[in-house]
């Protein structure tokens, strides 16, 4: 991030109401015929590394939250982003995922992914 931004750790509310936009989304693809399902996977996959909005999903980009890869807090690489939702699609592990966010602060999935989410807005110069 650079000298124009303001960052901290996302609250657990505001993340939580961005995965359920992005939840809907994802749902909403799937109505799709045929191939929803598979935009409905891409987009789950990749939504916190999409360019168009600056490496940001929809949900994060309306609650003014971004996933960003640790140390540095540069933008995700799709990489990053496929592991934090690849731990999200597996079943059990999605459970111990969520209990982790909620007993220590921060998900498995940031954690093998090196990556956090913060609160990030940019400031209109």
């Amino acid at each position: 991030m650079n000298s124009t931004d303001s960052t901290l750790k996302a609250p657990l509310a505001e993340r939580f109401v961005a995965a359920f936009i992005d939840f809907v989304i994802v749902c909403g693809l799937c109505m799709f015929p045929r191939v929803g399902w598979l935009f409905g996977l891409i987009y789950h996959l990749t939504r916190d590394s999409l360019p168009f909005l600056q490496g940001q999903s929809f949900g994060k980009k309306l609650m003014h939250l971004k996933a960003v890869a640790k140390p540095h807090e540069t933008t995700l690489p799709p990489e990053k982003s496929v592991i934090r939702g690849i731990v999200f699609l597996i079943p059990i592990l999605n459970i111990v995922d969520i209990w982790h966010l909620f007993s220590k602060g921060e998900r498995l999935a940031d954690k093998w992914a090196e990556t956090d989410v913060l609160v990030y807005k940019e400031f209109d110069n």
